[in-house]
């Protein structure tokens, strides 16, 4: 059951992907909180982050309203946390997840940030692969098809907006940026 489960999913992923590439998905841009929409994503990984003992650092008090396909968005977010609770590692299991001002306030770069191994240099350009893995033993622990980071650079390509990574000496940083939409 748990293998057909796994299919299921990944037959999904390829199917959105599909979509996504060749244009069948239509970009629904729209106003809303990016903070509370981080909140809700974190607190329903709430039960697999305190089984893996894992600590999220998120400022998510105040509001900050963005323009995007806020459906989207909520892959993007979901997939790079899941992707940080699978990857984080080190003595302190760790995530940050963070919002930084850019461009005097009119676009916003979203980071996540995990504790562990950077990824190694040579396999960073192909993250963004279909079906590429860079530890296919770990990945194989979990369930991960290597479709995640495809879907995500998909959608950000449909926003016009950018997404990328970045190694840390003790972790690594997916990130990626969105236009601001001011007050209420």
């Amino acid at each position: 059951m748990d293998e057909a489960d796994k299919m299921n999913q990944m037959v999904k992923k390829l199917l959105t992907l599909n979509q996504l590439e060749f244009g069948n998905e239509i970009v629904k841009m729209e106003r809303f909180d990016v903070t509370e929409l981080i909140n809700g994503v974190v607190n329903s990984s709430g039960i697999l982050l305190s089984q893996n003992e894992i600590q999220v650092e998120f400022d998510g008090t105040e509001s900050l309203y963005v323009w995007a396909d806020e459906f989207k968005l909520e892959e993007v977010i979901t997939n790079y946390l899941t992707n940080a609770i699978h990857h984080v590692g080190g003595g302190e299991k760790k995530i940050q997840i963070r919002i930084d001002h850019r461009r005097d306030g009119k676009e916003v770069c979203v980071e996540v940030f995990n504790t562990g191994n950077p990824i190694p240099d040579e396999a960073l350009p192909n993250l963004w692969t279909k079906f590429y893995k860079v530890d296919k033993a770990r990945t194989r622990e979990y369930g991960g098809s290597g479709i995640g980071l495809s879907i995500v650079k998909a959608i950000m390509e449909m926003h016009h907006k950018a997404c990328g990574v970045k190694n840390h000496e003790n972790g690594v940083e997916f990130w990626f940026t969105l236009d601001t939409a001011g007050e209420k």
